[in-house]
């Protein structure tokens, strides 16, 4: 397998190297003869190509990786992205398509990824693919539909499991990633709310935090929600919309830096002008209940632990008839904003080394929402002995005079 180092990978070849003899390890555990993978988090995390190329609907690129530790990793690209992969990727072998400056490759991206499994593992086996939880096939369903005709020798599984036992445990490099994302992140936060004005819009606030983060990464920038004032306390997932800050809103920015294709995620809180009592009161219950949940993080402990604690505190605030729906208070950070596991009421999976897990218990006042949405949100790495808060922008209400 090839050890070249590119002059402008993302990490250490030894990086890719090691990923790939774990995924080895788990797919002779498995029955799986060949990884094929498709989605955009996944290539990365085998091959480490760097390309824009995502952002096309209609060139798919994958990476195949076999269990044969004789046989190499294969990138599965259009024939355009030769030099993009020789001088970010590790992966010597291609498998390309296309037809356009070569003759030298397959005619479409179908028989591309077919000629890479059977370079994999011959003519038939069994091939994990993102089929299940948390992932997608990176092809239309008509493109898919084809690649299955062309594999019908061989079994499809669902590679989600396999992935996730690995994505799950950080390495120190991808630590160190996911620190400078929250690092830059919390920058941004303290230039957009020194900026934070009556008047001003959410688009405006937005403005100011993405700047912010391209400037601390040299990066394109991540992702900005911003809820403010009594039509949006009840909204989720929301953009900034042309909508002004006005006094009395309470103001909740969810941000998250993205660096090396690493997330940062977290949520902090701001009220245009002095709260009044009962916003006091509710966020004082949400920053205790969030606090809780991060601190019983530990290796050995189950998720369900960290809801319990948050759930409990709020409970134990007086706040129940403002979370009657409240089942999960967070989620893993990685290569996705959002991945397993997820910190859900009932959760027995087990809390390990290395995750790194965003807390955030989040509700609105009931029944009218017009107090509030309530929602801070931490970035924690669980260490050998306990944990590391790595949003460390402060959580306490940012009131705005």
């Amino acid at each position: 397998m090839s050890n070249r180092q590119p002059e402008y990978s993302l990490f250490p070849t030894e990086e890719f190297l090691g990923r790939v003899d774990k995924a080895r390890q788990l797919m002779e555990q498995r029955g799986i003869d060949a990884l094929l993978l498709t989605e955009k988090p996944n290539v990365i995390y085998f091959s480490g190509l760097r390309t824009i190329g995502w952002a096309s609907k209609h060139r798919p690129m994958g990476v195949v990786v076999p269990r044969d530790k004789d046989k190499p990793v294969i990138n599965v690209i259009p024939e355009n992205l030769y030099e993009v992969s020789y001088h970010s990727s590790w992966v010597d072998e291609i498998s390309a398509y296309g037809g356009w400056r070569r003759t030298d490759v397959a005619p479409d991206p179908l028989t591309a990824f077919l000629n890479a499994c059977r370079t994999a593992c011959g003519d038939k086996g069994v091939l994990g693919i993102e089929l299940g939880y948390g992932t997608r096939v990176g092809m239309t369903q008509e493109d898919f539909k084809g690649l299955e005709a062309k594999l019908k020798g061989y079994e499809l599984v669902d590679a989600g499991p396999l992935l996730w036992d690995l994505r799950m445990i950080k390495s120190p490099l991808e630590i160190d990633a996911l620190r400078k994302a929250c690092d830059a992140t919390t920058k941004a936060f303290e230039r957009g709310f020194s900026a934070m004005r009556p008047g001003m819009t959410e688009r405006q606030l937005a403005g100011i935090i993405m700047a912010e983060l391209a400037l601390q990464t040299d990066e394109m920038p991540g992702f900005l929600m911003v809820r403010s004032g009594p039509m949006k306390y009840g909204m989720v997932n929301v953009e900034p919309f042309e909508k002004t800050l006005n006094p009395g809103d309470i103001v909740v920015t969810d941000v998250g830096a993205n660096y090396k294709y690493y997330w940062s995620d977290f949520m902090r809180m701001a009220c245009i002008g002095e709260p009044s009592a009962d916003q006091k009161r509710i966020f004082a219950g949400e920053l205790a209940a969030q606090q809780a949940g991060v601190d019983v993080i530990k290796p050995g402990i189950k998720l369900h632990e960290i809801f319990d604690a948050c759930y409990e505190t709020l409970i134990n605030y007086g706040l129940k008839e403002h979370v009657p729906g409240l089942e999960r208070v967070g989620h893993g950070v990685g290569l996705d904003m959002h991945e397993p596991p997820s910190i859900a009421k009932g959760s027995e999976v087990i809390v390990q080394p290395n995750m790194v897990l965003t807390v955030e218990p989040i509700f609105w006042d009931q029944p009218n929402h017009t107090i509030g949405n309530f929602a801070l949100e931490d970035v924690v790495l669980v260490t050998e002995t306990g944990h590391e808060v790595l949003s460390t922008f402060p959580k306490e209400l940012y009131v705005v005079r």
